[in-house]
């Protein structure tokens, strides 16, 4: 007898959590995992049937690029944001592409 067996003395809890992830480990081998979609907000699910609203279809092309030019040049990106209604984050993303 293996002394590891011989001393385990695990609660009905732990032994219920030892079963599920042994279930769960076993399902995704199996394949029968669910596979989940891209993560949307409500914002963008709320808007156009669902489709995410691009910065591009919210600001004309002369906004876009008065923005992006602003942004290059070191303007506050908390100002810009609010002059333009959208969110700093985006604006960031605008700066990495």
């Amino acid at each position: 007898m293996d002394l590891s067996t011989a001393y385990y003395n695990s609660s009905p809890q732990v032994t219920a959590v030892l079963a599920r992830i042994r279930d769960i480990i076993s399902a995704t081998a199996a394949g029968e995992r669910h596979q989940s979609g891209p993560q949307v907000s409500e914002l963008a699910a709320a808007s156009r049937n669902g489709q995410p609203r691009a910065i591009r279809d919210r600001l004309d092309l002369d906004d876009f690029q008065r923005l992006l030019t602003a942004a290059r040049a070191g303007c506050c990106k908390k100002e810009l944001a609010a002059a333009y209604g959208i969110s700093r984050r985006s604006i960031y993303r605008l700066l990495a592409a």
